[in-house]
């Protein structure tokens, strides 16, 4: 039940980070549709290395926060470029250090604040 809460908060709170970001743009109209694309994302991705990194579970620990950051941003530049059809080039776009290292932290900070109850120490 914690990796699904974990989930479903990762997926909300990213939505409507990534909705207030492009707010202008679109407004709330696409809510379901990132949501979906997220959940996925979540899903897939971090919810694996999330198993991975929780056989030593420490709460707010940095080494799962960085591990998370890493998988987000390998995740996000393959998908712009499969998407989107850019080059490598897109590396020097700091939008997307910011959005692997939010989507990363969104899901580090539920993921502690769920499944970390028992461990009280940073690191």
């Amino acid at each position: 039940m914690d990796y699904i809460c974990v989930v479903v908060f990762s997926v909300l709170s990213a939505t409507m980070v990534y909705i207030s970001m492009y707010f202008e743009t679109y407004g709330f109209s696409p809510f379901p549709v990132i949501s979906m694309f997220m959940l996925v994302g979540y899903v897939l991705f971090a919810t694996p290395v999330q198993i991975f990194v929780n056989r030593k579970p420490k709460k707010f620990s940095r080494w799962h926060l960085v591990t998370y950051f890493i998988v987000s941003f390998a995740v996000c530049t393959t998908l712009l470029v499969l998407l989107d059809s850019y080059k490598w080039y897109i590396l020097t776009v700091p939008m997307l250090y910011i959005i692997s290292f939010v989507l990363a932290f969104i899901y580090w900070f539920w993921d502690s604040v769920f499944l970390q109850r028992k461990h009280k120490s940073f690191s």
